[in-house]
């Protein structure tokens, strides 16, 4: 059944790999006229186009820290004993099933060796993690003033934001030359888009 998927959605996925190159040849063709000819309505649209959109705006919620600890260790027992009874029978659960069960995971996309070991390696994984959220539970229960102690010592924003920066600035250094060379960058474009096009119908 997989294999008849795939051999339906490849060939599909591929038409329309070529159909969506063909379209955007086809608008970078009449860019490219409209370059070539100084056609007013196509150098307002460049005009349009040469807007600055930030992201950094729309991400920097995401990279403003959130501190949940005080209200997460509010009641650090109950919070405890939950993170315990979940790791416990997730661990029963474990030492229930074989290695094999988590096999079809990479068994379609991996030989058979490497899936063996990749399955045995991920059984290994979830005893070990929930093994850890049994100490983590007891340590909420018993010694919670040592997990707060270690919470602020690892609580510390580390932003990427100034890092990235130079990604975020815009440069219209480019957009000011092609439109200071309208007629050779426009029939450049022209002519590269009018092979592409033919070249992708060729293929299709």
């Amino acid at each position: 059944m997989y294999n008849l998927i795939g051999q339906i959605s490849f060939p599909v996925f591929i038409a329309g790999v070529f159909v969506f190159f063909i379209l955007a040849s086809i608008f970078s063709f009449i860019v490219g006229i409209g370059l070539a000819t100084h056609n007013a309505t196509m150098l307002r649209f460049f005009e349009f186009m040469n807007k600055r959109v930030s992201t950094r705006q729309l991400m920097k919620p995401l990279a403003t820290p959130h501190f949940i600890e005080p209200v997460v260790l509010k009641r650090p027992g109950i919070l405890g004993a939950a993170i315990i009874v979940g790791a416990l029978a997730a661990i029963g659960l474990l030492i229930e099933v074989d290695d094999i069960v988590f096999q079809p995971l990479y068994s379609d996309w991996l030989p058979i060796v490497t899936a063996d070991i990749l399955s045995d390696y991920t059984h290994s994984f979830l005893l070990i993690g929930n093994g850890l959220c049994v100490v983590l539970g007891l340590v909420l229960v018993f010694f919670p003033e040592k997990l707060q102690a270690i919470g602020r010592y690892t609580d510390k924003w580390l932003t990427f934001r100034q890092r990235t920066r130079p990604l975020h600035m815009t440069f219209f250094d480019t957009d000011k030359w092609a439109l200071s060379n309208a007629t050779a960058v426009g029939a450049t474009l022209s002519v590269m888009s009018l092979v592409l096009g033919v070249w992708m119908y060729i293929r299709l």
